[in-house]
Order: structure tokens, then sequence, then C-alpha cells
């Protein structure tokens, strides 16, 4: 959407809108960074104005945040972030539904589409634990090989170490 400084500020009246330097700084993030979420389709800008550039909400700067902390917190891909993000976007449209009807059959279908769509959530966060487990199993057997690396070492050095000194351990 491109709109000139005052349109903006006829529509936004009462909303706060930054300059995405500004977000940047807000959510710890490089203005690129902003802009490859941007492109990528993960974020789009509350507005963009002509010779102003783009202007972000609050609901802007909470959702950087939400790409911030499944990308360096939790380790998710873009494409993972993305499918989340959609799927908290369809949460968001079916809470309004179930708020907008007091009819039982239509809040009915809209929990069983929450459910389907909890179950979606759920598999894609299953889906990385999985791999999650897989490298630590990895790690752990290394670490297991290790250890018995080091008993087996130890075990040959310590019968070589007495012959060297002489004795056969029971000198103190």
């Amino acid at each position: 959407m491109t709109a000139t400084v005052d349109a903006v500020r006829e529509e936004k009246i009462g909303a706060t809108l930054w300059p995405i330097g500004r977000v940047a700084r807000e959510v710890g993030l490089t203005a690129r960074a902003i802009r490859y979420y941007q492109e990528y389709g993960l974020l789009r800008p509350a507005v963009s104005v002509k010779g102003a550039g783009r202007l972000f909400d609050a609901s802007d700067i909470q959702r950087l945040r939400e790409i911030k902390r499944l990308r360096e917190d939790v380790g998710f891909s873009l494409a993972e972030i993305a499918e989340l993000l959609d799927t908290d976007d369809t949460r968001a449209r079916l809470r309004q539904r179930f708020h907008g009807t007091t009819d039982t059959e239509v809040r009915e279908t809209v929990v069983r589409e929450a459910i389907a769509l909890a179950e979606q959530r759920l598999a894609i966060i299953e889906r990385k634990l999985a791999l999650v487990a897989a490298v630590r199993d990895e790690e752990a057997a290394r670490l297991g090989q290790l250890r018995e690396a080091l008993a087996a070492a130890t075990t040959a050095t310590k019968p070589e170490a007495q012959e060297e000194k002489g004795t056969d351990g029971d000198n103190a």
C-alpha cells in the first residue's frame, strides 16, 4: 500500500507508526534483516509512504519479535517460520469467527478447525524436535566413544607406568 503522509495520518489516527531504523533498534534486528523478512513474505509493514519508506505499527513489532525468537532462540528455518506464522494468521481468523457468532454449530466447526490447526502446529514443532534429537543422539554417541577410548587408554597405560617405576603398585 502506498499513500501520502497526510493520508497515512488520517488513516492511522491514534496509531503509532515507526520507521524501519527505529523498529530495527527496538527489536534488535538490522534494517536489512527486516527488509529480507518482508521480501520472504514473513512481514508486511503497516504502511508504505512515498518518500518516507516503510512504517511499522505495534503488531509489526510483535511479529518481528516472534520471527526473531523462532529464528534465533528456537532455530527454525524461514520456511518453518512462514508455516507457523501462517497458522497464527489462521488462528486469529478462527478466533474472530468464534467470537463473532453464538451459533453452536458454527462454533463447533470453528473449534474443530482450531484443533486441526493446533495439530498442524504441533507437527511442525515435533519435526524440528526430531531433527534436534537426532543431532543430540549423534553427539551422545560420539561422547560415549570418546569416554570408551579414554578408559581404554587409561587402562593400557597404568601397568606400563608401574613397570617403569620398578614397582608392582604396593608401595605408598
